[in-house]
């Protein structure tokens, strides 16, 4: 039988013990995070070694962004001949669109690279593919001239290259073309949805006559 004086300690014991819990538990009330191994991503899944060789890489083409275009588009042209009628108004190629559109698209990848807002930077895809669509562009013209930016950036900037720089030029033509597969498919659907509409149209028609 444990003696009368024995009890009291215990109780202070184990009531000690359990103010030491509580304490601990309001100086750490959330479970430690996970440590994840390799290159953490934004939102927009560039990591940051990416964006900074994107943007020192950007840097140097601003000043020569108009002759940049033109070599890209001159480049491109020669291999895909046959989208150079992308530009004709009637018979003639227009000379000063095709300049003007040079200079557009690497400023437009530019405007990409400088974006960190993800909405807005979807925004910015979104008002581009429409206004491809609009001009009858499909999404590989885009992705090939993409393309085509990258290989001749990462030629003219061979003393800078590295392989964040290739990584990072290589997930915006990723973005180009993952972006046109969502359009795509969701102008397919659209359309299979207004052929059913216009089959259940034409299944009333014949069944009333």
């Amino acid at each position: 039988m444990a003696d009368i004086d024995e009890i009291p300690s215990k109780i202070r014991s184990s009531s000690t013990s359990s103010i030491r819990y509580n304490i601990a538990k309001q100086i750490y009330p959330k479970q430690l995070l996970t440590i994840k191994a390799g290159p953490i991503k934004d939102e927009l899944g560039f990591t940051l070694c990416e964006k900074v060789a994107l943007r020192q890489a950007w840097n140097l083409i601003r000043p020569r962004e108009r002759r940049f275009g033109q070599d890209v588009f001159y480049t491109f042209l020669n291999e895909w001949y046959w989208s150079i009628s992308k530009f004709k108004q009637g018979e003639d190629i227009n000379i000063a669109l095709l300049h003007g559109h040079a200079l557009t698209f690497i400023r437009f990848v530019g405007a990409l690279i400088n974006e960190s807002d993800p909405i807005m930077f979807q925004v910015m895809l979104n008002d581009n593919n429409q206004t491809h669509s609009r001009c009858r562009v499909g999404g590989d013209y885009i992705a090939m001239l993409g393309q085509a930016l990258t290989d001749y950036i990462l030629k003219v900037l061979d003393k800078v290259r590295s392989p964040s720089l290739e990584q990072g030029l290589q997930r915006i033509v990723e973005k180009f073309k993952s972006y046109q597969d969502i359009q795509t498919d969701r102008s397919r659907t659209s359309y299979r949805r207004g052929l059913s509409k216009s089959n259940f149209s034409l299944h009333q028609i014949t069944t009333k006559k």
